[in-house]
């Protein structure tokens, strides 16, 4: 089969490499849908996970697919379940570095029965669209770091994929009072549409001066911030 792989900066082939066999804890999705993460055109620019390596590396990691092959021990997947993919579970890293990407036909996911790394979709959510589970567990991640509570005030730096999914996961969880950053217009309304109480377009406003219209000022070590 065929597979995305980086070989050199800025250097991408499509390559021939076998089809996936699974092992007893493994499982193999056919992929339906593979998002392009900025992540990986970093990767393209330099030439792989931190540079050049002897070692093509295989790309994509936001996908869709549906399970086409289990190994004996892989007991909470059936054939032909749509699902989604966490790359990085069970120290795959896929398409970040490991052995394996989503950019194929075909995806071998190592140690699948160990759980975590694939889960089923409901039947009425395009593939497409669940290929955006990856991103928007990022954004999910940040907001859970950050610990923000109910009645914080809260500003998101740039609306793209993750900020967004960022805003999303903040107004589902109650925060009432966030202001989206960026400089494009269309994202600033989508981030609007999302839950976003008020934004901020930083290529017309100084963000900084608009905020502390927004929300005010907060002493920090001594200093109004």
């Amino acid at each position: 089969m065929k597979r995305v792989q980086i070989h050199a900066p800025g250097e991408v082939r499509l390559d021939d490499v076998p089809e996936p066999e699974p092992g007893p804890r493994d499982a193999v999705i056919r992929v339906a849908a593979c998002g392009i993460c900025g992540t990986d055109l970093r990767y393209v620019r330099q030439g792989g996970l931190i540079g050049p390596s002897d070692v093509a590396m295989p790309l994509g990691h936001e996908l869709s697919g549906v399970v086409e092959a289990l190994g004996s021990e892989v007991g909470d997947l059936r054939i032909g379940e749509r699902v989604v993919l966490n790359p990085t579970a069970a120290g795959n890293m896929i398409g970040n570095g490991g052995s394996e990407g989503g950019f194929a036909p075909k995806l071998l996911v190592r140690e699948a029965a160990a759980g975590g790394s694939l889960f089923p979709l409901p039947d009425e959510l395009p593939d497409d669209v669940a290929a955006l589970a990856e991103p928007l567990g990022v954004g999910m991640n940040a907001v859970d770091r950050s610990r923000i509570g109910r009645g914080e005030r809260v500003a998101v730096f740039g609306a793209g994929p993750i900020g967004l999914a960022a805003v999303a996961t903040l107004a589902d969880r109650g925060i009432d009072d966030i202001v989206a950053v960026d400089l494009s217009v269309r994202r600033l309304d989508i981030a609007r549409s999302l839950g976003a109480r008020a934004t901020i377009d930083a290529s017309r406003e100084k963000p900084f001066l608009r905020l502390r219209e927004l929300h005010g000022e907060s002493p920090l070590m001594g200093t109004p911030m």
